[in-house]
Parts: structure tokens; C-alpha cells; sequence
């Protein structure tokens, strides 16, 4: 395995990018039944390569976060090949995420996006409160899991 190299796909259409999530997505089962992979696609954010094989892949869908005041956040998923899993792939995958959402929502005021946000899902995520990503632990979802965000800097509450 290679160095892991991070590319933008948000709100970019990238037919590469595109093509190697659907393929992953595809080829480990990794959506939920009620999502095609093509409307998945359209919500990637960014994707983490090793040379030209697809290592990971994030996708956002922009949604109000109840407990602060229905304000919008980036909600942030990762899906990690099972052979790059342990590598801290997923964080780096956060943290460009996060970069690119903020300079998406400071070039569209209108969206009045606020920051990125995400549940973690499994207990090997999140031994600290606050992330290397900046994700910081805000409360628990009804189900128990861990419930982040990380404000955007130009953002007023």
C-alpha cells in the first residue's frame, strides 16, 4: 500500500470519483436498500486514493442538526475498503471534507451552511471529545451513538 492522496469531489460531478464509489458501494453492500448508488453519488464530498485504486470515500447530505436550533450542517459519512481500514483514513478524509465545505459555504451564503457534522456509528470512533478533525462531541442520538460537530469559523451564532 501507497501514500493516500485526498481529492474534492463536492459538488463536482467527477465521473472518476463517481465510478470507483459506485463500483466500491457495489461490490461490498455498503448502502442502505432505500439509496441507489447513483443518488449517493451525487452527494460525495471527497475520496482517498492509493495511486489509482479507491481507498476510501465520503459523502455529506446538508440537513438541520435538531439540537442547535435546526441551524444547517454537512452531515459526514465514510465508507473505508475493508483492507484500508486502521489507517486513520477516515480522519483525513474529515478534515478535507471539512475544508471544502467551509469554502463552499463562504462562496454560498445563501445555503447558510453552518459546519460539518456526523454520528459515529461504531464505538471505535470517538475516545476523545474533540476529533483530530475538530468534530466535537455535541450530545448522543436516541439510539446511543456519538452525536459531532465542528462550527465553521466564519459562521455567527
Amino acid at each position: 500500500m501507497g501514500e493516500i492522496t485526498y481529492r474534492h469531489g463536492w459538488r463536482q460531478r467527477d465521473r472518476r470519483i463517481e465510478q470507483d464509489a459506485i463500483a466500491a458501494w457495489e461490490a461490498h453492500g455498503a448502502l442502505p436498500q432505500d439509496v441507489t448508488p447513483e443518488e449517493r453519488a451525487q452527494e460525495i464530498c471527497c475520496a482517498a486514493y492509493d495511486g489509482d485504486r479507491l481507498a476510501a470515500i465520503s459523502t455529506v447530505e446538508i440537513k438541520p442538526c435538531r439540537p442547535l436550533r435546526n441551524r444547517r450542517f454537512g452531515y459526514l459519512r465514510v465508507f473505508t475498503l475493508p483492507e484500508y481500514e486502521g489507517r486513520e483514513i477516515a480522519i483525513g478524509l474529515a478534515i478535507h471534507c471539512r475544508d471544502a465545505l467551509e469554502a463552499w459555504s463562504k462562496d454560498n451564503p445563501d445555503e447558510k451552511l453552518c459546519g460539518m457534522a456526523a454520528i459515529y456509528h461504531s464505538p471505535k470512533l470517538g475516545p476523545t471529545p474533540v476529533g483530530k478533525s475538530g468534530l466535537t462531541l455535541i450530545g448522543y442520538t436516541p439510539e446511543g451513538y456519538q452525536h459531532r460537530v465542528v462550527w465553521f469559523r466564519h459562521v455567527r451564532v
